[in-house]
């Protein structure tokens, strides 16, 4: 055989086994993406699940009887609702009503 045909033969091999290998990489490739994409149409079925259940979860007429069920809360009324204007001797009168706390942002007129 001529040195040129051993050479091409050689050549051909090492090219096949290049090939060889590249294509059962590709399938890896693509069998990990199928997974990956797999795993993604399960997040957002369970994201879409989610969000179904919080809206339900969040139904304000659901929310008010467990309100009415466990709380203690009834609704403000007008004589509530105080108007915190005037001097820093206010604030004296003020110490009943308002909590301690909420008496600092309290700014009397100079």
């Amino acid at each position: 055989m001529r040195q040129s045909t051993l050479l091409f033969v050689f050549l051909a091999l090492i090219v096949g086994f290049v090939l060889f290998k590249v294509k059962y990489e590709v399938v890896e490739i693509e069998q990990k993406l199928a997974h990956a994409q797999h795993q993604i149409d399960r997040e957002l079925e369970n994201i879409h699940i989610l969000r179904a259940e919080w809206s339900h979860l969040n139904e304000p007429q659901r929310l008010q009887k467990l309100a009415a069920k466990y709380l203690d809360i009834l609704p403000m009324k007008t004589d509530q609702v105080v108007a915190v204007v005037g001097t820093s001797e206010n604030k004296d009168h003020l110490k009943g009503i308002v909590p301690r706390a909420h008496l600092a942002s309290v700014k009397g007129v100079e």
